[in-house]
């Protein structure tokens, strides 16, 4: 599962583990920030999610200040750390962080060499295929990074100035996979499980990496390692399940957030698990003025009833 600000937090990489994933990646973290001491970025490290399938994915251009971050989580035990290459959002690249780092590849080398000294455990960068399409020096970075320590290289393959839009180039992903001694995952444009087993098969890649497509559908995971193995994908979670999954999430966001941060977070994965079905838009509608977990709950069991209803019958509590 691809990093996501404000999406891949423990308690939905806790519903991505139930749905198959085995890879995960932290949000991205501020390596200024945990050096600072910052507490809602030490929540971010927090080491009851420690384990050989996540990796903290730190972001900063100053190669003593990721080394200090560096330090910090292997010292609280973790076992990965991915350093961002390919952030395209404004807030970050005008720190030189993010893409930006693509425009300084020695010093994007100088980062990670930082990293490596002060890391026990797997380095890896994330990155893109450059700033523009006319400034693609994806090749020349990932060897860099590589020769500096990088573990592995995961190549999102869309330039910065195309954020998210346009089609991801797995050609440029085939050039990058024989080009560096190191392995290298493959994302951008993953839709379905069979395509992800796909792509794994018909490019030179150690893994592929999914972003958009789990958001409302967690076990994309679960049914692309079926395929991988042979077998027929399950058939979809019915209502029921889909509820019971979210309800679990947010418990789990409870817990660690509290019920106002939770019931503000939890309905965007509400939106996501209902989009494209029958009588969605209204009850998504709906959902995003609900208030208070009273209300939140509610959702789930509109939810549990079914997705085929008319649109008023998606009318959830409003509070």
């Amino acid at each position: 599962m691809a990093p996501m600000a404000g999406v891949t937090d423990e308690p939905f990489r806790s519903r991505l583990r139930r749905n198959g994933c085995r890879a995960l990646w932290t949000e991205m973290v501020s390596a200024a920030a945990l050096v600072r001491n910052h507490r809602a970025t030490l929540a971010m490290v927090d080491t009851r999610d420690i384990g050989d399938d996540t990796a903290i994915q730190l972001f900063g251009s100053k190669p003593d200040e990721l080394a200090v971050a560096a330090q910090i989580i292997c010292a609280l035990g973790w076992r990965r750390v991915d350093i961002n290459m390919g952030c395209p959002v404004k807030k970050v690249v005008k720190t030189g962080s993010g893409a930006a780092m693509m425009r300084d590849v020695d010093n994007a080398a100088r980062c990670v060499e930082a990293v490596r000294v002060c890391s026990t455990g797997i380095v890896t960068v994330k990155m893109r295929l450059g700033w523009t399409l006319g400034e693609q020096n994806f090749l020349e970075l990932a060897q860099k990074v590589s020769s500096a320590g990088a573990d592995a290289v995961i190549l999102h393959a869309r330039t910065r100035s195309q954020g998210y839009s346009g089609e991801a180039d797995w050609d440029k992903i085939d050039q990058l996979a024989g080009s560096i001694p190191v392995p290298i995952a493959g994302n951008g444009d993953i839709t379905t499980a069979l395509k992800a087993v796909e792509m794994l098969a018909d490019h030179p890649v150690s893994a592929v990496m999914l972003g958009r497509a789990p958001l409302g559908e967690p076990w994309i995971f679960r049914d692309a390692h079926l395929i991988a193995e042979g077998k027929a994908a399950l058939e979809k979670p019915g209502p029921g399940e889909i509820a019971e999954d979210l309800a679990l999430q947010f418990n789990d966001l409870r817990a660690l957030k509290g019920d106002r941060c939770a019931v503000a977070e939890i309905k965007k994965f509400i939106a996501w698990s209902v989009k494209g079905h029958k009588g969605a838009a209204g009850f998504r509608n709906s959902a995003m003025r609900l208030t208070d977990v009273e209300g939140i709950n509610g959702a789930f069991q509109v939810i549990s009833k079914g997705f085929d209803g008319a649109d008023d019958a998606w009318a959830a509590p409003k509070r």
